[in-house]
């Protein structure tokens, strides 16, 4: 006999959490809820463009069995979160102090450098994310001296440790992001401190590509200039409504797009004589507002060597003054 109405007290779980951004809330959450020709034109982008990060809020949960890290027996080489696809595992250094309000049962072991007695080393595992491939498990080189088979990372059930990963992975994200002018870009060890700036794709459980994608992000970060060909990149790079290219911790990330077929290098040469020309008109201007702006700013920034991530910085310093000055040249009263 059919009921006259739902009984269940079971409510659907959200489709995103409520702390995705409205964008997400309102129009991805639909498209991945298979609702989207419920939504309006008025809704969606005016210019075609969609929000990057946004992978991040589709906690797919497709694997039962997750990586569970030993800090004991990690010897910090970083080969697991090397390997991953899916950038699910992540490596951070910090000061002790950070720990104050961390969960209980949160994992943390001395970093393994001298010198740096009160550095802390963390490697977290995004639980929700892990497609299960069992790659960083075959990748870790470090094993138990008691126990055979053990490694620094091993496979385990999900459900044993879902609620508390969930909530060490909240904490984990509030650490500082590791200086990038301080990592040794060199080194597996080095690269794992830096952000992945593509995370979390559909691409399948244990990719070969993805890996490769996300150690360019990391070397290059926000610089990232990507002309995608048309294959398995352009359908887990930008496949809507979620797209796994994303900003760092400043809210800058890579710039991707993707040309239909195999033109990715002329592609790739207009955007990089794109670049070229809007560099030429951007020092034009600048010579031309020069006595404005001033003459020892201007020679600095044009003169710049930007070899290196603090030298980056620097750059990116002097251009922040340029445009500090150029609004308060737009405001002063008119002579």
């Amino acid at each position: 006999m059919i009921p006259q109405g739902v009984t269940s007290e079971l409510d659907m779980r959200e489709v995103v959490p409520p702390e995705a951004p409205e964008f997400v809330q309102h129009v991805t959450a639909m498209m991945m809820a298979g609702r989207g020709d419920e939504l309006p034109v008025s809704a969606l982008p005016v210019d075609g463009t969609f929000p990057s990060g946004t992978a991040k809020w589709e906690k797919r949960g497709i694997s039962e069995i997750v990586p569970i890290w030993e800090p004991d027996i990690c010897i910090q080489c970083g080969n697991c979160a090397f390997v991953c696809p899916h950038s699910v595992i992540r490596s951070k250094v910090y000061n002790q102090n950070h720990l104050k309000d961390a969960p209980e049962g949160f994992k943390s072991a001395p970093i393994d450098i001298r010198g740096f007695p009160e550095t802390l080393y963390t490697l977290q595992v995004s639980v929700d994310d892990c497609t299960g491939c069992t790659l960083c498990v075959e990748a870790c080189p470090a094993r138990s001296k008691e126990e055979t088979g053990k490694k620094a990372i091993n496979m385990g059930l999900k459900e044993t440790i879902a609620e508390a990963e969930k909530e060490n992975l909240r904490f984990f994200e509030t650490l500082p992001v590791n200086d990038r002018s301080r990592v040794d870009f060199s080194t597996v060890r080095g690269v794992q401190f830096l952000e992945p700036l593509f995370e979390f794709s559909g691409a399948c459980a244990g990719c070969g590509e993805t890996p490769y994608i996300k150690l360019l992000s990391q070397l290059f970060g926000d610089r990232l200039l990507t002309a995608n060909a048309t294959g398995c990149s352009s359908i887990y790079g930008g496949n809507l409504p979620t797209t796994p290219w994303t900003v760092n911790s400043e809210g800058r990330g890579p710039a991707w797009s993707n040309s239909l077929f195999e033109d990715n290098a002329e592609f790739g040469f207009g955007m990089r004589l794109a670049a070229d020309q809007l560099l030429a008109e951007a020092t034009r201007l600048l010579r031309l507002l020069q006595a404005d702006v001033g003459d020892e700013l201007v020679d600095e920034i044009l003169s710049a060597d930007q070899q290196t991530e603090t030298r980056i910085r620097d750059q990116r310093e002097r251009v922040a003054e340029l445009r500090r000055r150029l609004v308060a040249l737009e405001t002063e009263p008119a002579r």
